[in-house]
């Protein structure tokens, strides 16, 4: 269950058919990725999500509508949610400079701003190396970069319009296959958080070597897992120049894992007294794995509840030590107590967590104190900390934030708002 939200959108990939997704090969994207001024205020950024085969992912700054854009020509593209509402990206030059949108026979032209340049690079982390992409603002000059976290799963580069909000504040972004995903290696299945957060430390030394790079507003943005992961790399950082989270966790793993397994459960139906049950079956469990006991003892352990009436439903199959079993087991082992608030009680650098209110992956209400007791402790003099209104895990509008609530395709208001002006205030992004 811990992998069932992956990323910001991976609901979408039960929604889409795959071969659609895959008619573009990614080196084709990239041209498209950017953000389009329709004036009025409305910007719409849009950028390679990985989580959907590479497909493009746009959001619409001024009416927080998301969607995934489903290629039917050319340089033209209709909304996977509207099959009457077409994108078609404009050219000068060989090169793309705007976007016109029609809906419902309605035309909306808009114009490329921001533009921005993008390389593959590599660099040594330990024993792997990790492969991604640096973007930054076209020009010259030193310019300010994140670093991002990635959430849980085999999270590739392709981060689809987080990149591209930054890139249009005039911030640059580092964003890598994490190790075990895509061209990087190691294996993420079974990296402690500690392996994780140093391949961000790596990364910010890569940047810190970059003579285009203004090294003293390099930060981290971390997402998801990205929260324990990115506090842990930023309290190893001397100097780090701020520190965004989003939807990441103020508890320790155990507590985190315990409060989505709840609400999956919740969301299936399960009554009361039979989710307390299967959540004590639960954390024995982990006890077991925590103190390093075998699969084969953690089995044994659960299969002891086999009697009860709603064991077939939590384990329809039979429970087999396959590889993927032995590495989430070994997983356990390494990163059950990993707690947010042992890296963030040392960080001083200028931190903004934002969280939502109706998470079910992280106890948005819960890790609200901690984080902020944290960071107190560390004397942090620029911390804010808030919990956005009817946020969702994956950053929507939810009426629950259950998993299986049907996507409202619409972004929670006071996310996006509220982080161009924190970097924007402290002078690292710009208009």
């Amino acid at each position: 269950m811990f992998y069932k939200y992956l990323f910001v959108l991976v609901f979408f990939v039960t929604e889409i058919s795959s071969a659609q997704l895959k008619s573009i090969q990614r080196n084709e994207l990239y041209q498209y990725e950017g953000t389009y001024d329709f004036g009025n205020g409305q910007r719409i950024t849009l950028g390679i999500f990985d989580e959907l085969n590479q497909s493009l992912v746009y959001l619409d700054l001024k009416t927080l509508k998301i969607g995934v854009l489903i290629p039917v020509s050319s340089n033209t593209f209709r909304d996977m949610n509207d099959s009457t509402k077409t994108f078609a990206f404009t050219s000068k030059n060989s090169q793309i400079d705007g976007l016109e949108i029609v809906e419902h026979t309605i035309r909306s032209s808009g114009k490329r701003v921001a533009p921005h340049q993008v390389e593959s690079i590599s660099f040594q982390s330990g024993k792997n190396i990790i492969k991604g992409d640096l973007y930054l603002p076209q020009g010259e000059g030193k310019h300010p970069v994140v670093v991002f976290a990635h959430g849980s799963g085999p999270s590739t580069r392709g981060v689809g319009f987080f990149t591209t909000f930054f890139l249009q504040l005039g911030i640059g972004v580092l964003t890598f296959d994490k190790q075990g995903a895509g061209e990087s290696t190691g294996d993420w299945e079974t990296a402690s958080f500690d392996e994780l957060a140093n391949d961000l430390v790596a990364g910010v030394k890569f940047l810190n070597g970059q003579k285009n790079i203004n090294q003293k507003k390099i930060g981290i943005m971390g997402n998801s897992q990205g929260g324990w992961t990115g506090s842990m790399a930023a309290s190893k950082i001397k100097d780090l120049a701020f520190m965004v989270m989003r939807v990441g966790s103020g508890e320790n793993v155990r507590q985190t894992i315990s409060h989505e397994y709840k609400g999956s459960l919740i969301a299936d139906g399960f009554d009361p007294a039979a989710i307390q049950e299967i959540m004590k079956m639960y954390h024995d469990n982990w006890e077991l794995a925590a103190n390093g006991k075998t699969w084969q003892e953690g089995n044994q352990q659960i299969t002891s509840y086999k009697h009860k009436d709603w064991f077939k439903k939590v384990y329809p199959t039979e429970r087999t030590p396959t590889e993927s079993a032995l590495k989430w087991w070994a997983w356990l082992n390494k990163n059950l107590g990993y707690d947010s608030f042992t890296y963030l009680k040392t960080i001083q650098s200028p931190t903004l967590w934002l969280m939502g209110e109706k998470d079910w992956n992280i106890n948005s209400q819960k890790s609200y104190p901690k984080i902020k007791s944290a960071l107190q402790l560390a004397h942090n003099n620029d911390f804010t900390v808030s919990i956005v209104p009817n946020m969702a895990h994956n950053g929507m509008v939810a009426k629950s934030g259950y998993y299986n609530e049907p996507l409202s395709f619409e972004y929670a208001a006071g996310f996006w708002d509220r982080l161009e002006k924190w970097l924007i205030d402290r002078k690292i992004g710009k208009r």
